[in-house]
């Protein structure tokens, strides 16, 4: 394996986990090339991805949210910036597999696109951005679309 300066530690059962740690890292490699000037904190960094159950989600949900109902996907960006073994470790992000399978087939789209969609989504709470007014929903929103159309996946908003 080449020398990477990213690491993303996946944790969760091994049979739901939907990506590998080269899988992840791959992916988000390529994403910083293409986005690190808007996307600033891109650099030498790590993050943690856990895949959970509906159950565990909506747990997590309501204890950091206050929102007792399952969701998709949750990110606890680090606010401390710490660095580990000289990277900026930028957070968690937490992904329901329950909900990638149930909404993929809902809305008849490949589970892997949609996962890369809540990873993709996940990855830029994790750097500040937001979805919490209509000027920011609008921001991440059409970033969102714009970096899964670099991978082929089609706008997850229609």
């Amino acid at each position: 394996m080449a020398l990477t300066f990213t690491n993303i530690d996946i944790s969760g059962d091994p049979s739901k986990v939907l990506c590998t740690q080269e899988e992840a890292i791959s992916w988000f490699s390529s994403l910083k090339e293409e986005y690190e000037e808007s996307i600033s904190k891109l650099g030498r960094c790590s993050f943690n991805l856990a895949f959970l159950t509906k159950a565990e989600i909506q747990d997590m949900n309501k204890r950091f949210a206050g929102k007792n109902k399952p969701t998709n996907v949750l990110s606890f960006p680090n606010v401390n910036k710490f660095r580990e073994n000289g990277r900026l470790n930028l957070g968690d992000i937490v992904i329901s597999y329950n909900a990638v399978y149930n909404e993929a087939k809902e809305r008849k789209i490949h589970f892997i696109d949609h996962f890369r969609h809540l990873l993709v989504h996940g990855i830029l709470h994790l750097n500040g951005f937001e979805h919490d007014n209509v000027k920011s929903m609008s921001v991440m929103e059409n970033l969102e679309i714009e970096i899964l159309s670099n991978y082929g996946i089609s706008n997850p908003y229609l």
